[in-house]
């Protein structure tokens, strides 16, 4: 549409016309200065006609040209490429072959809108990547070999890839499985983000969804690659049971211990129900750590009918059992500090496993308590007894406590206000079990021990601070250092401690602690074959708070493998670490050889490296060393395996025998989560499009693309704009040249004429 205008100077029509008035008024008062009425004529004529050119300057005529013109956008397609597309899409053809069909489609349907629309490409996975110049047949390069994909945060990805384009939508192809992690960490912080980009998402799922019976499907998730644990200590494994299309169906779950020789044995059996179609179930089960060794243990849930697929079904954790851990129970009558300082510090060592029992004063009336369970035999290693009085347990337990030590178990006696005589011990079998002589006065009948005039416990009690000292080198005492004496100087003095008659004069018993004084603090014997330590304090908690606390438990430390029997076990072995015990194929997993003895140095020449299989040799490992912290590290790199069990084994480089050395076992898997999930997550993919709903955003099927591609075209034929051109005169370079030009000629005609004339 073309249209004719005025546009005057200092946009006025005023200002124009009134310039105009006295410009012609101008001209037509000032007449050329002479009486020949041609010459008058002629002059007065070319004043005119150069006032119409200013006129015309000052009023500036334009020419406007309007046309209508859509906007130029983008729309970008989003291909997945991960190995999920190599399953089958239910439509008798693979998740990729009906992709690349969809693609196709889509490009021929919206080829008639280019170039204002432009098709940009995406392919998916682990990562996102533009496919340059995209054809109808660029899908068939794309190979779906991604093992992982992020579904989410590739939507987002997507938005981000025509920088400086306008994007008018993102149509997402793909089965919707999200296997990778999202960078942000969370699917649903990428749904908020793609609410607020004002722009459409549209997802076409490429594959059935979890509705049917042959979407069936049950794995096992989540176990731990693998577990370090001391035979005989209590221990749990947690794991998921992840359930689709299996709502309120039974699943049979059961637990295995898989031995060195391959000797597998149900030891757990649970059944997990689903309440929902997609259902994911904790499963937590305790066990009993099995002997030293090197163990599977295996979680298997029983295959449902018409599952498809089955490798899913089953995970192994790797076990490593040792001897040496303990179990200990410790009885406290006290709420105190002590208490409180030592469970934290017992806690803290994963060999050590700790029970605590806790037995309020005002509890008295229901003394005593019942420990048949925990006082029989094998069922702790350790005993330890704090500030409780005798009662609490009661003569018959406390002689089967007698008994438990007499027979291998180790006790260990704390200082309290209701300990030894003030809890009246002396009166039990204790007497002859503890390497200390009690005071022969016993405490009330309340339990109570006597107080002196002054306020203080003095016939059972200690009440002045006491620094504990050792009386010679022995392994509980020993806090490193060059000098022993030294280092027990430096810990705080004790706020008080129990009153002992003194340490029993038998063969076995020792006095570790005493005060400056000569006050026993810390006696340790034998009875039967059990050993027992007796400690006089209950503050050493001092020690923790005044910033010793690395002496703290280290005295604690030592004193529990004391008890144990273990103060002069030689640990000295090969320690050879994976990084991961489960390893995806084609990939190769690093390890370290290290040695808990850190007094010599391992070189490569010493060691050899074998990977094993069934108890075999298969090929060996080069080793080569790196320096890590200024410390040289034995490094290696396993090769590529088949999938399978297999042992890293370590051993000196004499050694052929694969009985010897050190073997780690680990797992090379082709349970790619992208293949052992065989439905489409739709719901995920609609999710997606409806956190644009607002802008039209939706789930179409593949049989609806056509439906899509026609909205396409609505939106683009809505994004045009009408383009107005506008060209006032004077304005553009030849129309200025012109008007100029034709003022100049007329203004200079009538100086050549007045000239010629002989006018002023």
């Amino acid at each position: 549409m073309n249209t004719l205008a005025l546009e005057p100077i200092y946009g006025s029509h005023g200002v124009a016309l009134a310039i105009s008035i006295i410009l012609i008024l101008v001209i037509l008062r000032f007449t050329p200065p002479t009486s020949n009425p041609s010459h008058r004529r002629s002059l007065l004529t070319l004043r005119l006609i150069a006032g119409l050119l200013l006129v015309l300057a000052i009023f500036r005529p334009t020419i406007r040209f309007s046309q209508d013109q859509v906007t130029p956008t983008a729309i970008v397609i989003a291909a997945d490429e991960s190995l999920s597309m190599t399953l089958s899409s239910g439509e008798g053809q693979t998740r990729a072959e009906l992709q690349e069909a969809a693609w196709r489609q889509i490009v021929t349907e919206l080829k008639s809108l280019q170039p204002s629309l432009s098709l940009k490409l995406m392919a998916y996975g682990e990562e996102t990547r533009e496919i340059q110049n995209p054809t109808s047949e660029s899908l068939k390069s794309i190979a779906p070999t991604s093992p992982r994909t992020r579904v989410a945060g590739a939507a987002l990805d997507a938005f981000n890839l025509a920088p400086g384009e306008t994007i008018s939508g993102v149509v997402m192809l793909g089965d919707g499985m999200q296997t990778g992690l999202e960078e942000n960490g969370s699917s649903q912080v990428a749904i908020e983000t793609l609410r607020g980009l004002g722009i459409p998402l549209w997802t076409i799922p490429m594959g059935k969804d979890s509705t049917g019976a042959a979407t069936r499907d049950i794995a096992i998730e989540a176990a731990p690659e693998s577990l370090k644990l001391f035979s005989g200590n209590e221990s749990l494994v947690n794991f998921q049971v992840v359930a689709k299309g299996l709502t309120g169906i039974e699943i049979p779950i059961q637990l295995s211990w898989i031995d060195e020789s391959g000797k597998e044995e149900v030891f757990a059996t649970r059944t997990v129900v689903p309440t929902q179609a997609n259902d994911n179930i904790s499963v937590s089960v305790p066990f009993t750590v099995p002997a030293a060794g090197s163990y599977q243990l295996k979680m298997e849930a029983k295959a449902a009918a018409n599952e498809i697929a089955t490798s899913n079904n089953q995970q192994i954790t790797f076990v490593d059992t040792r001897e040496g851990g303990g179990k200990i129970l410790y009885i406290e009558g006290s709420s105190g500090l002590e208490q409180s300082f030592l469970r934290r510090t017992l806690r803290r060592f994963p060999d050590l496993d700790l029970d605590f029992i806790w037995v309020p004063g005002d509890t008295r009336n229901t003394w005593p308590i019942d420990l048949s369970r925990e006082l029989k035999p094998g069922v702790y290693d350790i005993y330890i007894l704090g500030d409780l009085h005798s009662e609490a347990l009661g003569q018959s337990q406390i002689k089967q406590l007698s008994d438990c030590v007499a027979s291998g178990t180790g006790l260990l006696t704390l200082g309290g206000m209701h300990s030894y005589s003030a809890g009246d011990y002396q009166a039990t079998t204790f007497s002859e079990v503890l390497p200390v002589v009690f005071d022969q006065e016993s405490a009330t009948s309340q339990g109570q021990p006597t107080r002196s005039q002054n306020g203080t416990y003095d016939l059972h009690q200690i009440n002045e601070e006491l620094l504990a000292l050792p009386t010679q080198a022995h392994p509980i005492v020993d806090m490193g250092g060059s000098s022993i004496e030294t280092v027990w100087r430096e810990l705080p003095p004790l706020l008080g401690a129990n009153h002992w008659v003194r340490a029993r004069e038998i063969p076995g018993v020792v006095t570790l602690l005493k005060s400056e004084k000569e006050i026993p603090l810390m006696v340790v014997g034998e009875y039967g074959q059990g050993r027992v330590a007796s400690i006089a304090f209950d503050s050493s908690w001092r020690w923790w708070r005044a910033g010793k606390n690395e002496m703290h438990r280290r005295f604690w430390r030592q004193s529990m493998l004391w008890l144990l029997s273990r103060e002069n076990l030689d640990d000295s072995e090969l320690i050879v670490d994976l990084d991961s015990r489960r390893i995806p194929v084609g990939s190769s997993g690093d390890f370290t050889i290290t040695s808990s003895n850190s007094r010599d140095p391992l070189t490569v020449d010493q060691l050899k490296a074998t990977i094993t299989r069934n108890r075999q040799v298969l090929k060996p490992v080069d080793l080569e060393v790196k320096i890590s912290q200024g410390k040289p590290i034995i490094k290696g790199k396993l090769p590529e395996l088949l999938p399978g069990i297999y042992g890293l084994q370590v051993s000196g480089a004499q050694t052929i025998d694969t009985e010897q050395g050190s073997t780690i076992t680990f797992q090379i898997t082709d349970n790619s989560e992208e293949l052992t999930r065989p439905e489409a997550d739709n719901d995920f993919l609609a999710q997606l499009a409806s956190a644009t709903e607002a802008y039209g955003g939706r789930l179409y099927q593949p049989e609806d693309i056509d439906e899509l591609c026609e909205r396409i075209r609505e939106n683009h034929t809505r994004s045009q704009n009408t383009v107005t051109t506008a060209f006032p005169l004077g304005e553009d370079p030849i129309s200025g040249w012109i008007l100029f030009s034709l003022f100049i000629t007329v203004t200079t005609s009538e100086w050549i004429l007045r000239r010629r004339w002989g006018l002023n």
